[in-house]
């Protein structure tokens, strides 16, 4: 009887080991009810169902931010980020474990009672605890511990998956930015890099330094827009590829055709705003702007990458979420962008960091490529409906300001050439010459004709003429290397 008691209690060692092990006093693994924009509990029924019928090469673990993304199982919660969500995963088999308003605790008591049960991803990818400090008002130390269990949790129920735990984003409220940088830099320490990675890509989402998402990046100051999921897809993209061997995603199909051209034909891409895609209008009179792209651009293969409205954070998101530079590989990328950055509002230090990090996306993405920088061009608007127009002495001065850091910034970049081109568009007296631009004579807001901000046919064959010699430097440059 006592050998039998004996084998008894060795057998069931490891059961009691893993139920006594203690968690921290403020983990409360439990339902919640705090979201009613869908059930809860009929959500965690749909994911253990998908797992008895699908195994995921990878499933995402979090709140809102990651419900609302996309994927499966939907459930009309409201996904905001579809294309990016679809890129980022492309042809994988991935369960979105994202529970709108859940705690960390709730992900434990989730995952406790099955949602892993019977799977095992190559990646698990962690991304919770922002209720936690916004919401419940937990300590950076509280929530860091609770996902210390949670992790741990994770690893019992699939202990051959790689779990990539991510930083707590930047949120509006400024009472929280010590406590997120606190918590994140807690939450870098569970990370062996063997089993636990961890990435902050909230710094990426944030306005320079400052701890708060950027205003394009978000809804409501807390979850993440289409932009910022694209910026947000970006990030993790680069990080699977080094962690996984057999992720496919990141990247879309490669397309038959760009501008009329194979893509590897394409030696040339503008990348900016409506002023670049402009180039594709041909409106009598103020707007001929074709021929102007042919004589100029089009004899370099050029890729016209322009959008009509784009800020900084715009362009950000197409090179991600939309791949606009996925599958080229010019000799040159001209880059103008920023006077939607300052037209929407943007203060210099947002303008400027937002070029800034369009350069440095464009050249990770194009490391051998000669990027073309063009600086803001002057505009003078009013009667326009963008904040700007309420003091366009104010978005003048600060687009030059602009203009004059970043020529600071690049006058000996190796890879960054800038070129400043205001003095087209301003007359002997440092004022803005309306008469190059087709706005006063083409737009009309409220009956009042509005104030100038696109080149108009004179003004866009000024600025190509002004562009082209460092242009054909820098293609020369690189004809002479091949």
């Amino acid at each position: 009887m006592k050998k039998l008691l004996l084998c008894l209690l060795f057998l069931l060692m490891p059961v009691v080991s893993e139920a006594a092990e203690s968690l921290p006093p403020t983990l409360k693994p439990e339902t919640q009810h705090r979201d009613h924009a869908y059930t809860w509990e009929t959500r965690h029924e749909a994911v253990k169902e998908r797992h008895r019928n699908i195994k995921p090469e990878y499933v995402f673990i979090g709140d809102s931010i990651t419900h609302h993304w996309a994927g499966e199982p939907a459930d009309g919660f409201g996904q905001y980020g579809k294309d990016s969500w679809f890129r980022l995963f492309g042809p994988h088999a991935v369960t979105n474990m994202g529970f709108g308003f859940d705690y960390v605790d709730n992900a434990y008591y989730r995952i406790q009672q099955g949602e892993l049960d019977g799977i095992s991803p190559r990646v698990i990818i962690l991304m919770i605890g922002t209720n936690n400090l916004g919401h419940r008002k937990d300590t950076p130390g509280a929530c860091a511990a609770n996902t210390r269990a949670l992790i741990s949790l994770i690893r019992r129920k699939c202990p051959s998956s790689k779990i990539l735990l991510l930083g707590i984003l930047p949120r509006k409220e400024k009472d929280l930015i010590d406590a997120i940088r606190e918590t994140n830099r807690q939450l870098s320490r569970l990370a062996d890099k063997r089993h636990v990675f961890f990435s902050n890509p909230g710094l990426v989402l944030q306005e320079g330094n400052s701890g708060a998402l950027r205003k394009a990046c978000t809804m409501d100051g807390i979850h993440l827009s289409s932009t910022g999921y694209s910026i947000l897809a970006d990030e993790l993209a680069d990080l699977l590829h080094r962690m996984d061997p057999q992720y496919k995603g990141g990247k879309v199909p490669r397309p038959a055709k760009i501008d009329g051209m194979d893509p590897d034909q394409v030696h040339l891409v503008a990348i900016g705003d409506s002023i670049t895609d402009n180039y594709r209008k041909d409106n009598l009179p103020c707007q001929d702007f074709l021929p102007i792209w042919k004589k100029y651009y089009a004899p370099y293969n050029a890729f016209n990458a322009g959008f009509n409205g784009n800020t900084t954070d715009d362009v950000l998101a197409r090179i991600g979420g939309k791949g606009i530079l996925d599958h080229v590989s010019p000799k040159v990328v001209q880059i103008m962008i920023g006077t939607n950055d300052t037209g929407r509002g943007n203060t210099e230090e947002e303008t400027f960091n937002g070029i800034c990090r369009v350069v440095d996306k464009v050249h990770s993405k194009l490391p051998h490529a000669s990027i073309l920088l063009v600086g803001i061009l002057p505009s003078d608007i009013y009667n326009w409906h963008v904040a700007a127009a309420a003091y366009p002495d104010k978005k003048f001065k600060r687009d030059m300001a602009v203009n004059d850091r970043l020529a600071r910034l690049y006058a000996k970049n190796p890879f960054v050439t800038f070129l400043d081109i205001r003095n087209v568009f301003l007359d002997a007296k440092g004022k803005v010459r309306e008469e190059l631009f087709c706005d006063p004579a083409v737009v009309v807001i409220n009956g009042k004709k509005a104030g100038p901000l696109h080149p108009n046919t004179e003004g866009q064959r000024l600025m190509a003429e002004a562009i082209q010699p460092t242009l054909a430097r820098l293609m020369k440059k690189h004809s002479k290397q091949e």
